[in-house]
């Protein structure tokens, strides 16, 4: 029987229940947050990045909890699919350029676009990020892959903007 603590630490690792939907619940994920980031995009970019860092400390923390309920009532080992607050931290990250180039549906349909194809090919340190077997590894990953990906978006608006 999952405990408060699970229950609300599961909610919250899951996206608020968006990482239960099914096939791919990643892109789901990272889905919602993209909603709810166009929402946030209005925001000064301090308010932003203040929010950015507790869904990255929350996640660090809630991770940690899902995680181990995951493993040991799902079967799987490590970084459950259906925990998606590091696929939220990933697309916020992803969005940063937006405070800098217009703010329309077709910039944060690609964003979202390129997390999600930074996130499945994980190179780098995302990659390094992805073998930790913690609660840090299931955060990491996809605050590298944004930060990848956030960088490609950035440059491709840059060159887009300047043409």
């Amino acid at each position: 029987m999952k405990t408060y603590r699970q229950r609300a630490a599961i909610f919250i690792a899951t996206g608020l229940g968006s990482g239960y939907l099914p096939w791919a619940p990643g892109t789901w994920g990272a889905f919602a947050m993209a909603l709810i980031a166009w929402g946030f995009l209005e925001l000064p970019l301090w308010g932003y990045c203040a929010i950015l860092a507790c869904v990255v400390a929350v996640g660090v923390s809630v991770a940690g909890i899902a995680d181990a309920y995951f493993t040991q009532h799902g079967g799987r080992k490590h970084d459950n699919k259906q925990i998606v607050i590091d696929e939220w931290a990933g697309m916020m990250i992803t969005f940063l350029p937006l405070f800098y180039f217009e703010k329309n549906v077709l910039n944060v349909a690609v964003g979202f676009l390129l997390f999600r194809i930074f996130d499945t090919l994980k190179f780098g340190v995302a990659k390094i990020a992805d073998r930790w077997a913690n609660r840090w590894g299931v955060i990491l990953d996809d605050v590298f892959a944004g930060l990848h990906a956030a960088i490609f978006f950035f440059l491709a608006l840059w060159v887009m903007y300047r043409m």
